[in-house]
């Protein structure tokens, strides 16, 4: 067991899709991040409604309004500089330690939006920990401008821990997990969260927070990993009997090998008893054809020693 972090943050971002909304998702979890204060502007009193519906020790995070960084490009204008303070003050309501601005992948961070960055923090309140995720510079370093304002004003550097470490030293660490999956569709095997434990191990509060297509199942087998040591099972069988299981809801067929390793070689399996991974360790291993249905896969993979 890794839990080495002296806190550690596990949830999704959000809880709509999960049973029983947020009650349900808070019996669950005792972390969520709000996604939906990004695309729609959320009343101050449906925060309320919020807090009041979670746990007194149910911790939210909060993400920043696309206005602030997709229609204004953190240029801080007047109606983004609204848009941020409202989401300052919905951080306050709801206790949220933390602010996410997440900016688009086409815009790079150079003068402008240094200045209008600067500007923004004077809106922030001192108890409220900033990330900023800069999707344009996700991949190596950051531009040596951002990185010293980031040190400077104690910025988190917004990460996915299964893609690379934060590259500004800090006590918090803050990771949006997705994934190498296209438009957030993966699922995390064993290893994977392993090692997205011990990437953040040398923290003092890590806030890991799922959201993919799998989003509530890949944080709950996380924190079981880390309250037991041990993950849970992904399904209900194991082998080829587990592969069926996650391919019956939505493959179609006829599909070749190719396609269903495309389509669904992403989603998790339990391969025997104690080894969980992805369905393509299985879909790799049938013969080159298109298949008629699930049973001719199955019959595939008996017929070549897999059970």
């Amino acid at each position: 067991m890794g839990s080495r972090v002296v806190q550690a943050l596990v949830g999704a971002g959000g809880w709509g899709y999960f049973p029983g909304g947020l009650p349900g998702y808070a019996r669950a979890f005792a972390f969520a991040e709000v996604n939906a204060s990004f695309y729609r502007e959320i009343p101050e009193a449906q925060a309320r409604r919020w807090r009041a519906a979670a746990p007194e020790g149910f911790t939210f995070a909060l993400k920043a309004s696309r206005d602030v960084t997709h229609r204004d490009g953190l240029r801080a204008t007047p109606a983004g500089r609204s848009s941020f303070a409202h989401a300052i003050r919905l951080a306050g309501i709801l206790r949220a330690p933390y602010v996410i601005l997440q900016t688009p992948a086409s815009l790079g961070i150079g003068e402008r939006e240094l200045s209008g960055l600067r500007d923004l923090l004077g809106l922030a309140d001192p108890s409220v920990r900033l990330g900023l995720e800069a999707r344009a510079h996700r991949n190596g370093r950051l531009p040596p401008g951002l990185r010293s304002l980031m040190e400077d004003a104690g910025i988190l550097d917004v990460v996915d821990l299964s893609r690379g470490r934060p590259r500004v030293n800090e006590a918090d660490v803050y990771s949006r997990l997705f994934g190498p999956g296209p438009a957030n569709v993966y699922e995390f095997d064993d290893d994977e969260l392993r090692g997205i434990d011990r990437a953040g191990c040398d923290a003092v509060r890590v806030a890991f927070t799922f959201h993919g297509v799998r989003m509530h199942k890949d944080a709950a087998r996380f924190l079981t990993f880390r309250r037991t040591g041990e993950f849970p099972s992904a399904t209900r069988a194991t082998g080829v009997a587990s592969l069926e299981e996650v391919l019956r809801p939505d493959a179609r067929f006829p599909a070749s090998r190719d396609a269903l390793a495309r389509d669904h070689g992403w989603k998790v399996i339990d391969l025997d008893p104690r080894t969980r991974a992805h369905a393509e360790r299985l879909l790799e291993r049938l013969p080159a054809r298109t298949f008629e249905d699930l049973e001719a896969v199955a019959r595939a993979l008996a017929a070549g020693g897999f059970s």
